[in-house]
């Protein structure tokens, strides 16, 4: 299991999504910047007493940056949360004004997409793994 305090679109081949709750969501700001509060499942550990996983689970934020041309499908009829399916990336590009390199996102969830273009991103990690039977981690006063 590798893990380190900062991954960026250079780690895009070594991280995996799948399953990791979002908790918030912060729109894109003066910067272009926006943010996901995630879980991220470093690892999934079948047990093999009980056959059922086991998840080393760390909270992150997930910072995207020059974030444009955003758009969200998102169909929260009769459900509650929201967990990443994938992230994928394509077609990088050199924007309008040539000075950006830009690629774009599409955030798969369970209840929809998330897509835009964006330069990258870096994921923080705030607190080393822990091994968890959930998948989402409780989170404490805002």
């Amino acid at each position: 299991m590798k893990v380190k305090e900062i991954w960026t679109e250079l780690d895009f081949e070594d991280m995996g999504w799948h399953d990791c709750h979002i908790h918030a969501i912060s729109f894109p700001n003066e910067e272009l910047e926006m943010s996901f509060d995630i879980d991220y499942l470093f690892k999934w550990e079948l047990d093999d007493k009980s056959n059922l996983y086991k998840f080393w689970v760390s909270p992150c934020i997930l910072f995207f940056y020059n974030v444009i041309n955003l758009k969200i499908d998102i169909d929260f009829q009769n459900a509650i949360g929201l967990d990443i399916l994938d992230i994928n990336k394509k077609n990088l590009r050199l924007s309008a004004d040539k000075k950006t390199n830009l690629w774009d996102f599409e955030i798969a969830t369970d209840k929809g997409l998330i897509k835009f273009e964006s330069s990258g991103y870096k994921q923080v990690v705030k607190n080393e793994p822990i091994c968890s039977e959930s998948q989402i981690l409780a989170r404490k006063n805002w």
